[in-house]
């Protein structure tokens, strides 16, 4: 079962991982390693920049989104964006994107 959570300061390195091979794969560009790792301990350091969400299967993290806020002012309220989605290629077609983007339905919906 696919579980989601907020991403937290212990998840960095995974993050930072997920991040280069999203790169990588999407784009065939090779990160800076130490740069991508203070802009994700950024996040962490100022929520105003966006949250992580870290979808997990028996403990272990299969997938990372990154929601950034924006304000609307068509709608008198925050707007926000996925701006970047990884999902490890053993865990893909098993519904973890569906399952983090439902879980982030919710949240918008309360």
């Amino acid at each position: 079962m696919i579980k989601v959570r907020k991403g937290r300061p212990g998840d960095v390195n995974t993050i930072v991982g997920f991040q280069l091979l999203m790169a990588w794969e999407t784009e065939e560009i090779h990160l800076d390693k130490a740069t991508v790792r203070r802009g994700v301990r950024a996040v962490f350091r100022d929520p105003s920049k966006g949250c992580y969400w870290v979808a997990e299967e028996d403990g272990h993290p299969v997938g990372v989104t990154l929601v950034l806020p924006e304000w609307s002012d068509w709608r008198n309220g925050a707007v926000l964006w996925i701006h970047s989605v990884y999902v490890v290629p053993e865990a893909r077609r098993r519904g973890v994107f569906r399952t983090l983007y439902q879980h982030l339905r919710r949240r918008v919906k309360k």
